[in-house]
């Protein structure tokens, strides 16, 4: 048997005749059949043989430092078919491999193909004149997201590549519980037609490609009766396989006397398939992250559950980023929860084994601010009787979050320019630096670009922090999302309280919630939610627990109440550290029976008295501690 082979290596383009019916392909100087320049220290990479039919059958080395790719995917170790003509990626180079004896038919095939008329063979140009069309179709797929529209765009470029009459695509149940059929015939038209059901359920069963070339000539093929009632010369079908599952078939054919789809047509269109595949697989794989009920019960993941548009790019974006190293920038207005996607990115990362360390720049005094992040030696300033690890250290194999980095002193910017740059830090007092391995977000609501043309933010230092980006929109953009918001609050009032069930909210009170425009966001729709979840007393909340000012039912200003220019948080902690106070006065001061009767645990209840100011600190006995 006569091969040609067509090679394309950095020693440039060359062909080179085979005669023989086992041959191998290997490095240069490998002492192969043909040689290729692969720039690798083995030998043999690829053997070659003609099969019982006739067919090329190819097998690749075991143990190679880079897979072996045709256009159906990875060649494995045992010997399999592969189609005339098709281009294998073998390292760096390209190898088309054909029959000698198979040109004078090609021409034939050819001639009786329209669109591969178009086709420059030149060689070195493995996909030919076509690759204008199938770059047109990645990028036009790209910036689609709606199911429908993938799939009438690769059912337009299988057309335009191909030599088929007829395109079908059966999309099985998707994420949306959604089963879809499309249709398409050369001229545009989209209405149904009868495809060859035979075709379709024989992929259905084996879930491989079927390609008859030629009905005429195919003895099993030309007895079926969908084939010879539609007039059907030639046809392919093939699953549509993404992410490891079948989502559907794909089916193309020919009802054109004496028109048929050849080998390169069946490339072309195995192609296009897979493209269309991965498009859907990504596309449900990312609306089950959003959707799935055990989302965000660890709190990180529950920022990616959603049902708003305004959101699709930022969750695209947090699944995007998340796996990568990268530094992100998360930006939005106060309480649209930066840290709970910061948490997100940490936990569907590959840093999710080690810690997450949160840091509140706005929070921590500057003169300690460099002490906290750094660490410090004993005997560094007054008062540091011990050396402590900083915050970066104790990232060390996970996330530092610096969570309003936009209040950071120009001084300490520079010190962190310098951590992001060679990921080294350098305790207070101390004369050696750390190595640190640690990934880097960072968070603010304010302005940098404006802060930087101040002079009040390092431009170098916002250059760094900004190698990739997540806006959150603002609650009053994500509508939506309240009802589920707020039955998330809902839950966490009746844990916190102590209900045996979780109130549901009244359909007023929720068209009440969404009409408001919540300038803090959803940190203060869990205020008002979980304040109106304690009014209510365990039952249904109804407006009139919500307790806003009718100011604010006009579409006032939020967070406005009756009560003078109090602000809703403001009455809220009120009524929280009178119950605090309550419960600990009817517990004696005993802190374990006050915190079952406010329904929390007793570190939460001890942390909640502190904050509300009704312990001192000191008190550690819950027999001598005291209500102020």
């Amino acid at each position: 048997m006569t091969y040609q082979l067509e090679i394309t290596d950095r020693g440039g383009m060359r062909t080179q005749g085979v005669e023989a019916e086992v041959f191998s392909l290997g490095a240069r100087r490998s002492g192969c059949d043909v040689e290729v320049d692969v720039a690798m220290p083995c030998g043999r990479v690829l053997e070659v043989r003609t099969g019982p039919a006739g067919q090329i059958q190819i097998r690749a080395e075991a143990g190679l430092p880079f897979p072996v790719r045709c256009m159906a995917g990875n060649v494995g170790t045992r010997f399999e078919n592969l189609l005339e003509g098709d281009t294998l990626n073998v390292g760096p180079a390209l190898v088309r491999i054909r029959h000698q004896a198979s040109d004078a038919g090609a021409a034939v095939v050819r001639e009786l193909d329209p669109a591969t008329l178009q086709q420059d063979d030149a060689p070195g140009s493995p996909v030919g004149g076509w690759y204008q069309t199938f770059m047109g179709f990645a990028d036009h797929l790209e910036g689609l997201t709606a199911p429908e529209r993938m799939i009438e765009t690769a059912m337009s470029a299988i057309v335009d590549a191909t030599g088929a009459d007829r395109v079908h695509v059966e999309v099985d149940l998707d994420v949306e519980g959604v089963a879809r059929q499309h249709w398409l015939t050369r001229g545009g038209e989209r209405a149904p037609f009868r495809p060859s059901r035979s075709l379709v359920e024989l992929v259905r069963e084996s879930s491989r490609v079927v390609h008859v070339p030629i009905v005429g000539a195919d003895p099993v093929a030309s007895r079926y009766q969908s084939v010879r009632r539609e007039g059907i010369s030639s046809g392919i079908a093939l699953p549509l396989q993404g992410l490891g599952k079948t989502l559907g078939v794909l089916y193309a054919d020919c009802v054109r006397e004496g028109a048929m789809l050849s080998a390169s047509d069946l490339q072309r269109i195995v192609f296009i398939c897979r493209l269309l595949a991965s498009a859907l697989g990504n596309r449900d794989l990312v609306a089950n992250l959003v959707r799935s009920p055990g989302v965000g019960e660890s709190g990180g993941h529950f920022a990616l559950q959603t049902r708003s548009p305004a959101c699709t790019s930022m969750v695209e974006h947090v699944l995007l980023y998340a796996p990568t190293d990268y530094t992100v920038l998360i930006r939005g207005e106060t309480g649209t929860g930066k840290e709970v996607i910061a948490r997100a990115i940490h936990e569907l990362s590959q840093r999710r084994a080690g810690p997450f360390v949160p840091v509140n720049c706005a929070a921590i005094p500057e003169s300690l601010m460099e002490s906290m992040l750094f660490g410090h030696e004993k005997g560094a300033f007054t008062g540091a009787t011990q050396a402590r690890a900083g915050h970066f250290e104790e990232a060390q194999g996970g996330t530092i979050f610096l969570d309003e980095i936009g209040d950071m002193a120009l001084e300490l910017q520079a010190k962190i320019l310098r951590v992001l740059q060679d990921r080294m830090v350098t305790p207070v007092g101390a004369r050696r630096s750390l190595k640190v391995d640690v990934r880097v977000l960072a968070a603010t609501h304010q302005d940098l670009e404006k802060m930087v043309a101040e002079g009040v933010f390092r431009e170098d230092l916002y250059y760094r922090l900004r190698e990739l980006e997540i806006v959150l929109p603002p609650l009053r953009r994500r509508p939506e999302d309240v009802l589920m918001l707020a039955n998330r609050f809902l839950g966490e009032a009746a844990r916190e309280l102590g209900y045996p069930r979780v109130p549901e909210l009244a359909a007023e009170a929720l068209a009440f919630l969404q009409r408001q425009t919540w300038r803090g966001n959803i940190r203060e729709l869990r205020h008002v939610v979980k304040g109106a979840a304690l009014r209510a007393g365990g039952n249904n909340v109804q407006v009139q627990h919500l307790e806003l000012a009718p100011a604010l039912a006009r579409g006032g200003p939020v967070g406005e109440v009756a009560s003078g220019n109090m602000t809703w948080r403001d009455r809220l902690e009120m009524q929280e550290r009178a119950a605090l106070k309550e419960t600990f006065d009817r517990a004696g001061g005993n802190l374990t029976r006050g915190a079952e009767l406010f329904g929390v645990p007793r570190t939460t209840y001890r942390e909640k008295l502190l904050k509300a100011g009704l312990l001192r600190a000191k008190d550690d006995d819950p027999g001598e501690a005291r209500a102020e």
